[in-house]
């Protein structure tokens, strides 16, 4: 009996009935997705750290110990150095500083993958990372997914999210004061009160002052669950939905001039692929990159393959305002030749959110800084049904 009433209780005298309902639904909803949206925010915290995780496990062959200047090592020695061990290189990340050794990975002559850390300033082979929790994060980024249930799971959390989207609205509408006088108590969290109103406190006054950030959190996680989402978003920043069998001519139309300069790649790809190749020097190619890009970044440079006839180089640009982690990629042909910029800054706003939307939703955007700031929000995310539960079964 009390269950019953504890669920369909009464509207209370000079309650609205806007209120009533914002209220009863924000119980229902928080009882019906409190366990996925503990379980996907939880996950979410735990695997934010995920790569300072992995890096501190491998201390030794990720940071440099004997760093004494700021001049890099020749890419070309690199080159040379892996090609007489009869490895091909693939890839190669340069720090900001000497301070932590480059990534060189490559393929064996099985094709098999590999990598290596090699000293930033005379090219010595430090080691490849050996200590891994790889598995550990892995079965954390698949619970939060998709709660080990497969495609049934994603559609689980995207509902749970969802609702999670409303149970923060609802919450702010019943957590804002009728006077303005009562605004501070909603503010602050009476540590000396009983438990019961500790509690309370920190189920209203924790969420009132996450709510922007979750609600941001929410919004770029439904992106990748809904594809209605994620058009609603990409429209709402000046791009086309996403193509569906009801998309309008001008969708139709984007995708079709996407389609075609996509093929132009190709043609242009397969070309360079028939070039008698010149030897280059990489040095003279990163040296180019870095009078068209003037600044010192993360640099990755991806080197051809059967698939890519494109040298493809990544500057990570933090020239910023917020220090955000921004892409800048350049191309080159496999005989040295300019091919094509592309500056983030310079990109249309629905295209920039497309390129930086997962680390928008993890925290990452914005560095170490950006992960505890979000792994702080995910888990008073995570508190809010376990509080919020308490509060419902102490008024039973």
């Amino acid at each position: 009996m009390r269950l019953k009433k504890s669920l369909l209780r009464k509207k209370r005298k000079n309650e609205s009935i806007f209120k009533y309902i914002m209220s009863v639904s924000h119980l229902w909803l928080g009882l019906l997705s409190s366990v996925v949206v503990f379980v996907v925010c939880l996950s979410g915290a735990t695997y934010s750290f995920k790569t300072q995780i992995q890096e501190l496990l491998n201390y030794d062959v990720v940071f440099s110990r004997d760093s004494k200047g700021d001049d890099f090592v020749s890419i070309n020695v690199l080159q040379n150095q892996f090609e007489s061990e009869g490895l091909l290189i693939t890839s190669i990340t340069i720090p900001e500083t000497t301070s932590r050794n480059i990534l060189v990975t490559y393929k064996d002559q099985s094709d098999e993958d590999g990598h290596f850390y090699v000293d930033p300033e005379n090219g010595k082979i430090i080691g490849a990372s050996s200590r891994s929790a790889g598995d550990f994060f892995n079965l954390m980024k698949q619970i939060h997914k998709e709660l080990l249930l497969g495609k049934v799971g994603k559609q689980i959390v995207g509902a749970s999210i969802l609702i999670f989207v409303v149970l923060l609205t609802s919450g702010l509408v019943l957590w804002f004061p009728k006077k303005t006088t009562q605004l501070k108590k909603g503010l602050t969290i009476k540590w000396s009160a009983k438990l019961p109103r500790v509690i309370y406190d920190l189920h209203n006054t924790l969420g009132f002052y996450t709510f922007i950030l979750l609600l941001f959190i929410s919004f770029t996680g439904l992106y990748v669950s809904y594809s209605w989402v994620k058009s609603g978003i990409i429209v709402s920043l000046g791009g086309v939905a996403v193509l569906s069998e009801n998309s309008s001519e001008a969708a139709k139309a984007e995708m079709s001039n996407v389609f075609a300069s996509f093929l132009d790649d190709v043609i242009d790809s397969q070309s360079d692929k028939q070039k008698v190749l010149k030897e280059i020097s990489l040095d003279s190619l990163l040296s180019d990159v870095n009078l068209k890009l003037p600044y010192k970044a993360i640099t990755i440079l991806d080197f051809p393959t059967e698939e890519e006839a494109y040298y493809h180089i990544t500057k990570i640009n933090q020239e910023n305002l917020l220090k955000a982690i921004l892409p800048d990629d350049i191309e080159y042909t496999k005989d040295g030749e300019f091919k094509s910029l592309h500056k983030f800054t310079d990109q249309p706003l629905h295209k920039q959110f497309t390129a930086i939307s997962l680390p928008l939703h993890t925290g990452e955007i914005m560095g170490l800084p950006g992960i505890i700031l979000y792994f702080i929000a995910t888990l008073i995310a995570a508190s809010m049904p376990v509080t919020g539960i308490l509060i419902w079964v102490r008024k039973l």
